[in-house]
């Protein structure tokens, strides 16, 4: 009986019964979502031993943010955004560029294409590497229908290009978009 009270809490209940200190609530948070936070880190190609320290640098913030949670969004995206912020913190620590295998079919890093020749400042770069980084959480189709549109294709160009149906890409780019301005808009609220 217990166990389907646990279940059935939300995660932004769970937060706010932490935030109270309710260390209990934390333990259910945590083992609900260290595995899947682990595998969103695996996949960002780092080695193991950092990967541990960065899901540890991303519990250890919502811990120290507790105080200060909102359940504004999901805490699974709150979570997610925290752990992305960690991960791009890891990377410019150690000078990592996972840019630079993002070329088009010239060979030219897609990170510097801009309108109008205008040089990147941090907050550009940093905008670009999270919608690359979002575009990944992506289907490989709906990564492609959403590229091909902001190439300037029409949806029925893609269809034709992919072999799909006009209403499947339309499908894909929808969703793609709104799952694009969702990430995005948690890490760029302020």
């Amino acid at each position: 009986m217990f166990e389907f009270l646990k279940k059935s809490q939300t995660d932004e209940s769970l937060m706010l019964r932490y935030q109270r200190g309710d260390s209990a609530a934390f333990e259910t948070l945590y083992t609900r979502h260290k595995d899947a936070l682990f595998a969103y880190l695996y996949r960002s190609h780092v080695d193991l031993q950092a990967i541990e320290e960065i899901a540890q640098e991303t519990w250890l913030a919502v811990i120290k943010a507790a105080e200060r949670y909102r359940p504004t969004a999901k805490f699974r995206t709150y979570l997610y955004a925290i752990a992305h912020r960690k991960l791009v913190d890891f990377w410019r620590k150690h000078k990592i560029d996972k840019l630079v295998d993002r070329v088009d079919e010239k060979g030219e890093a897609l990170v510097e294409k801009v309108p109008g020749g205008v040089k990147l400042g941090t907050l550009s770069v940093d905008l670009t590497m999270d919608l690359l980084l979002a575009l990944e959480s992506l289907s490989k189709e709906q990564q492609q229908a959403f590229l091909l549109r902001e190439e300037g294709f029409t949806r029925q160009e893609i269809a034709v290009m992919t072999g799909c149906n006009e209403e499947t890409i339309k499908s894909r780019i929808r969703y793609a978009t709104g799952h694009l301005r969702r990430l995005l808009e948690v890490q760029y609220a302020d």
